[in-house]
């Protein structure tokens, strides 16, 4: 259901939802209950910033083909050597840092 925005002569605008088939009838009042016009306005658009609209983009192409990766990116800077963990119990497997 849309929401249309109404004009009371004695209270001033309100808005209220009703289905689209009633699109051209006129409301009561929430107030005064009194009979008020329907009012054309304006759609409620949002611009959004070009990052926004770029990640939406790149969301919204890869929810029905996923980019296909051969490999991670190399990495800048010099590589780090991992030393490794070693656990006091045998059994336990050690996390990766």
């Amino acid at each position: 259901m849309p929401l249309y925005e109404f004009l009371c002569a004695s209270c001033g605008p309100f808005e209220d939802w009703l289905p689209l088939s009633e699109h051209d009838r006129p409301a009561p009042c929430p107030s005064c209950h009194a009979v008020a016009r329907r009012v054309i306005s304006p759609p409620n658009l949002v611009r959004t910033s070009p990052a926004v609209r770029k990640a939406r983009s790149l969301e919204e192409k890869s929810a029905h083909e996923p980019e296909v990766v051969v490999r991670p990116p190399a990495e800048s800077g010099p590589t780090q050597r991992r030393t490794p963990i070693v656990s006091p119990h045998p059994w336990a497997v050690a996390p990766r840092l």
